[in-house]
């Protein structure tokens, strides 16, 4: 079924609600990707979180290396780590991959692990002036740090949709014009959905909630961006609640764009483009007929 035969009647976005800014120039952006990334550290090192080195991995998270870390006894941990996922061509040709930051900690309930994606949300965006991003998206910003972001369940969400036209079944992963839907519901704020369908969440997650069919876990949903954290709650008195954050989505709502792609500091295009014209023996060159 398409979205559009999902919700005949269905007051639609195409976007999680019109981006306001266009692509910064280089400078500027690897100037905000780096505050961001600053801005993280920061917080996760005030926060008592261990910094943990993983190995990159092509099919799966680094949280599995985080939560191994927690059975070691440690009670907070975070990673940087960088995916492919399985339909990673399906996505924009110039993405190499997904930057994720990832993150573990013992003994976290659900309402707690959303508190923690909040924070790290409003106090990154607290840390980029108008010099960086430009008045408009700091006023933004600003807006969106003294807000409360809702956090609607999954059933709390199919309702919503429901009133406004939707006809999605319990289990299905909401469309993207859905999360739009809801987003302006949420007054073009960012909003988490809470206890998904175990269907829609990795094995393992646990269910405190005596509701069947639904586990401890959250999407955490940003204009612009959409899906930016994905978290859970392990099952255990002691199992880590963590959650993995695109940075690349983070980086899209806080600049106000609409396509991730611009991003990017080096798109791979031209990453392509300059190994190709590079000259031969150098050791950058892939042009055709090169060992």
């Amino acid at each position: 079924m398409t979205t559009a035969e999902a919700a005949p009647n269905a007051i639609r976005h195409s976007a999680m609600f019109q981006a306001p800014g266009r692509p910064l120039p280089l400078a500027r952006r690897l100037a905000v990707h780096n505050q961001v990334v600053r801005s993280i550290r920061d917080f996760f090192r005030t926060s008592e979180f261990h910094e943990v080195p993983v190995t990159a991995l092509a099919d799966h998270l680094a949280r599995v290396q985080l939560e191994g870390m927690i059975a070691r006894g440690f009670k907070a941990v975070w990673c940087e780590s960088e995916i492919m996922p399985k339909g990673g061509k399906l996505e924009p040709k110039n993405l190499r991959g997904f930057k994720l930051i990832e993150a573990s900690q013992q003994g976290l309930p659900l309402d707690n692990l959303c508190d923690l994606a909040e924070r790290l949300v409003k106090t990154v965006a607290g840390q980029l002036s108008a010099n960086l991003l430009g008045g408009m998206s700091v006023t933004r910003l600003d807006r969106m740090i003294n807000s409360r972001h809702e956090r609607l369940t999954y059933s709390q969400a199919l309702d919503i949709l429901r009133a406004k036209g939707w006809d999605l079944e319990f289990g299905a992963e909401l469309p993207e014009p859905a999360k739009a839907t809801l987003t302006r519901h949420c007054g073009n704020q960012p909003f988490f959905l809470t206890n998904l369908p175990v269907g829609l969440k990795m094995p393992g997650a646990a269910n405190t909630t005596g509701q069947p069919g639904v586990c401890d876990s959250f999407h955490y949903i940003l204009p612009y961006a959409g899906l930016t954290f994905d978290g859970s709650v392990r099952e255990g008195d002691k199992a880590p609640a963590g959650f993995s954050l695109d940075l690349g989505r983070l980086l899209q709502y806080l600049m106000g764009l609409a396509n991730i792609v611009d991003t990017l500091i080096d798109p791979m295009d031209r990453v392509v483009g300059v190994m190709s014209a590079a000259p031969s023996g150098t050791g950058l060159s892939r042009s055709r007929g090169t060992g």
